[in-house]
């Protein structure tokens, strides 16, 4: 059964509750384009569809995120084209049971890369420890977005399976909607 794929905000704000995360391909494609346009080389079509997606996004919300390897890969990065994301974006941190949910999407068909992306929208958490999980994980992997999606009702019954066995802090924790970065322009 096929899901819907919906971006939408709250009726009474322009920005998401609890954030969104950039996948490394999103990423590495916008820091690609700045690169390319330095050199004053023209930017791929796909290096420019990210830059379109990031600053849609960035323009609606500051609750961006990236994971820790992705921030890790900046900051060895060239600052000049570094520095932006590092400044509209935080990391997150592992938090509790992501490596457990990780293992657990690994099971259920997904590549460890990919098992950690997803783990880290619901188990994420700010680096202020303010936050816990995103809404929205926006990706360049269209492999990846359209497992999710076709899985989506397994996936959410291994979640809620394991969220009954889970301390009730965490009863409230929700799966994220993973999208592409066409999706964000043509649906957000």
């Amino acid at each position: 059964m096929r899901r819907e794929t919906k971006l939408t905000s709250p009726p009474s704000s322009t920005t998401f509750p609890r954030g969104v995360l950039f996948d490394k391909g999103v990423i590495r494609r916008v820091y690609e384009r700045r690169v390319r346009l330095a050199l004053n080389l023209p930017p791929t079509v796909l290096q420019t569809e990210a830059a379109n997606v990031y600053a849609r996004i960035v323009g609606r919300t500051n609750k961006l995120f990236i994971t820790e390897q992705t921030f890790n890969i900046l900051t060895l990065r060239t600052p000049l084209f570094a520095a932006p994301f590092l400044a509209d974006t935080q990391p997150l941190l592992k938090g509790r049971y992501l490596r457990r949910w990780a293992r657990r999407l690994r099971d259920a068909g997904f590549s460890p890369e990919d098992a950690i992306v997803i783990a880290y929208g619901s188990f994420g958490v700010s680096r202020d420890r303010t936050s816990v999980g995103l809404d929205v994980i926006v990706t360049t992997d269209l492999k990846m977005a359209a497992r999710y999606d076709q899985n989506f009702n397994v996936i959410q019954a291994r979640f809620n399976h394991m969220r009954m066995n889970l301390t009730p802090a965490y009863a409230a924790h929700r799966l994220p909607q993973v999208v592409t970065s066409a999706d964000v322009l043509t649906k957000f």
